[in-house]
């Protein structure tokens, strides 16, 4: 032991140079007078949580999507994304997904073919 004490600067520093660090989840350090204690917050639950909601907000969009092509084979991304209240741009990329997982496919040509669910 170099100094006595000096782990706390460096533990402070340290995550105070997090990119999720915020001044309330600054650790807190305790005593009992016989036990240390040490209290390290987790700098991910909120990111965490808010990916977790992302996913099951995709999921269900994925369901969404399957859903309206079942009871209109013909629709357009266009009016998917309208219907969805979704830009286009990610009724695209959920398409592209559900076409290379192979769940959907395209039948007949582009301007006057409909999709299959499978």
């Amino acid at each position: 032991m170099e100094r006595r004490g000096s782990g706390f600067k460096k533990i402070l520093d340290a995550y105070e140079a997090e990119e999720r660090y915020k001044e309330e989840l600054k650790p807190v350090f305790y005593t009992d007078g016989y036990n240390f204690f040490l209290t390290l917050w987790n700098l991910n639950y909120a990111y965490d949580k808010a990916q977790n909601k992302a996913q099951k907000s995709m999921m269900l969009d994925r369901e969404h999507l399957l859903l309206l092509l079942k009871e209109n084979p013909s629709l357009t991304q266009a009016e998917l994304s309208a219907m969805m209240n979704k830009s286009r741009r990610a009724v695209q990329m959920l398409m592209k997904e559900l076409l290379d997982e192979g769940v959907i496919e395209r039948i007949r040509s582009k301007k006057t073919g409909s999709w299959l669910v499978k």
